[in-house]
């Protein structure tokens, strides 16, 4: 009777999680599917410029050198603590200092920092950002969440934009909700390949997005927008990496020559891009959430200072850094790691706090994280 009752309770109990399992799987399969953080995946006439570039095989987009995303020994197992439960003074325990910034005072010639990748600049009167991210830097929340500062920024302390430059569709470079807002209001979205689509589902107007390969370039007013190759990867979803194009940026203008790098690892195409659109009067350069497990898509900040002298950088300005936790290092050790790089290699470089303005010629260097 008992071993009876026995099997009646593990069969109930083998039903209740095979239910709960379905039950989850539907939740997640609906929430990738139907949320809009997720974006969309390359169609149409998107899908056609994926499928007949010479870097994609088959729709799937490939670097310019072997790059295994993985790179953990077989004998370091993954972990997930640092992230789950940092460990004190992993992150700033207070909010970090920042000015406000005042889009009114904005001039021609200047440029500002919203922490990690997020630049805004001024040139030829065009207002360019580069990757604006205002909100955190994942698909849901708890994760990714910005840093606090003395003065948040916000996507309404912005002017009106003229160009929005998208370096890849992960989700610390690429937030739905900051291109939402933009939307109505910008003239230009300049994307890699396939980004196209996302852009679309949030909004954007499909005659405002221009879809660019490695290499091309398009001109707006007087100044020239290049997309150029880095060693990286993309997706936002399960089952969609390596589905749109990831780059750089190369900004032409007859007063200002500026590189975007986006995300990317160390590889000899820095060297090649600078021959032929350097010296850079500055190079914003991935500089943060670094790792051994993947350290072919993310240089580390030695080699962030070697790749703006690959460039022919006469400023390197340090990004990817200071806003969001994505890595298990400490969150100053970057900047520090590369201002200690920057001196050794004689490289001038650009430290200034989150909202302050600068020109190249007047960028500053304080040690404003200590």
């Amino acid at each position: 009777m008992a071993l009876r009752y026995i099997k009646r309770l593990l069969w109930w109990l083998v039903k209740t999680l095979a239910f709960l399992s379905l039950v989850t799987t539907a939740a997640i399969a609906a929430f990738v599917n139907l949320a809009p953080t997720f974006g969309a995946n390359p169609s149409g006439e998107s899908l056609d410029r994926v499928l007949a570039s010479p870097n994609s095989i088959d729709g799937i987009f490939v670097n310019k050198i072997d790059t295994p995303l993985n790179t953990r020994s077989s004998g370091k197992p993954f972990s997930l603590t640092a992230f789950i439960f940092p460990p004190e003074g992993k992150n700033p325990t207070s909010p970090l200092p920042s000015q406000r910034f005042n889009s009114a005072d904005f001039k021609e010639g200047e440029f500002v920092w919203f922490g990690h990748s997020t630049i805004l600049f001024k040139t030829n009167e065009l207002n360019i950002i580069a990757d604006p991210v205002f909100n955190r830097g994942s698909p849901v929340p708890l994760i990714a969440e910005p840093f606090e500062f003395q003065h948040n920024p916000s996507i309404t302390d912005l002017p009106l934009i003229d160009v929005v430059l998208i370096s890849h569709d992960h989700y610390d470079h690429l937030d739905h909700k900051a291109i939402g807002d933009l939307a109505a209001t910008t003239k230009q979205f300049l994307v890699p390949l396939g980004l196209q689509s996302h852009l679309l589902k949030w909004g954007v107007p499909a005659g405002n997005i221009t879809e660019l390969d490695w290499y091309d370039s398009i001109q707006v007013g007087s100044v020239e927008f290049t997309l150029t190759p880095t060693r990286h990867f993309s997706g936002r979803g399960i089952t969609n990496r390596f589905s749109t194009l990831w780059g750089s940026w190369v900004v032409t203008s007859p007063n200002l020559n500026v590189y975007f790098s986006g995300d990317s690892g160390y590889f000899d195409e820095f060297k090649i891009i600078g021959d032929r659109f350097g010296p850079f009067d500055i190079a914003f350069i991935e500089n943060g959430a670094y790792n051994d497990d993947w350290q072919n898509v993310h240089m580390k900040p030695e080699d962030s200072a070697q790749a703006a002298v690959d460039l022919k950088a006469e400023l390197f300005f340090p990004i990817h850094w200071g806003k969001f936790d994505l890595s298990a290092h400490h969150w100053n050790e970057p900047i520090k790691r590369a201002t200690a790089a920057a001196t050794k290699l004689k490289m001038p470089i650009a430290t200034p706090k989150v909202g302050e303005v600068f020109t190249p010629d007047s960028a500053p260097s304080t040690q404003w994280w200590d």
